[in-house]
């Protein structure tokens, strides 16, 4: 497999962008005293091959589309900024209408099976729809949102994340959409494609986390993900598998869903049953893809 790039936030225009510094909330659970320095403001980006759709296009589709599910407040001409309300997530709808900079939504089509050699669609976007997600409390009396109800910020992550990949899913049938990217997870995929596992799996990992795997050697296969660490986890990566790459990239999406879904935190030299004939022991060490500390998945040492 070829180095894949590592997780960052593809290049936006300055206007109407949240700013992540502020926007991700307390750097330390108010509860637990844990750094959180990981979050980040969950986005995502919706990217055309046409000039960026208005307020009225964009908010009128999504009130069509999620009408008696979730409230929509359509923008204005002085606020053209749509929010979308997701249970206790505020998501926030804006349209650039310039392409992703520097090239790196097509670079996170690297290794992704999912594209089936025709990426280079991605190269033909001209317009991106930004698409954020916050939690915030009750409007406070200068105007302002207060601090939200404390929730777990795993759990925090994890709904907003979701929040976003479904408005995003939705928005993917505006005329022209070729892709969504993520470039907290690396990970830019075909529309179409990211629709369909969004609205068919309740923790879509392939749509939240990077996930990519190949042929190692003429025998053996191997995986990794990118991303994990915005949702305050390692990533997790397998070398040297007796299986084909197809077999290790659905056992990997289903370990990435349970650790979203369930909370649990994968941890170095812990056991993990995953199915297979023995158990895997995790392993801090450093990716030959990325360059990251990752969790390396492999089989007990022999006595």
């Amino acid at each position: 497999m070829s180095d894949s790039p590592q997780p960052g936030q593809p290049g936006q225009s300055d206007a109407d962008q949240p700013d992540p510094a502020t926007a991700a909330g307390p750097t330390v659970d108010p509860q637990t005293g844990e750094d959180l320095s990981w979050k980040q403001t969950p986005m995502a980006l919706v990217l055309l091959d046409r000039p960026a759709p208005d307020h009225r296009e964009i908010g009128e589709l999504l009130a069509e589309i999620f009408e008696g599910s979730f409230e929509v407040e359509i923008g204005t001409d002085e606020d053209p900024a749509t929010a979308v309300h997701v249970e206790d997530a505020t998501v926030i709808v804006s349209a650039v209408d310039s392409p992703v900079a520097d090239g790196e939504a097509s670079k996170y089509t690297a290794d992704l099976a999912m594209w089936s050699g025709k990426e280079a669609v991605v190269d033909t976007h001209r317009s991106q729809v930004v698409v954020a997600a916050f939690r915030w409390g009750p409007i406070g009396d200068d105007g302002e949102p207060t601090a939200p109800e404390y929730l777990d910020p795993r759990l925090e992550t994890l709904r907003c994340e979701l929040a976003v990949a479904n408005v995003s899913a939705a928005l993917t049938a505006l005329p022209g959409a070729v892709a969504v990217s993520v470039g907290g997870a690396a990970v830019t995929l075909p529309a179409g494609p990211y629709r369909d596992l969004v609205t068919g799996n309740p923790v879509p990992a392939p749509a939240l986390v990077g996930v990519r795997a190949g042929m190692q050697s003429e025998s053996t296969s191997c995986v990794y993900t990118t991303g994990m660490g915005r949702f305050g986890r390692m990533d997790l990566e397998r070398l040297d598998v007796s299986a084909p790459p197809a077999a290790v990239y659905a056992q990997m999406c289903d370990l990435v869903s349970y650790t979203l879904a369930t909370g649990t935190l994968f941890v170095p030299g812990q056991t993990l049953e995953v199915g297979g004939p023995e158990p895997l022991v995790t392993a801090a060490e450093v990716s030959p893809f990325t360059g990251q500390e990752v969790l390396r998945l492999g089989p007990a040492e022999s006595d």
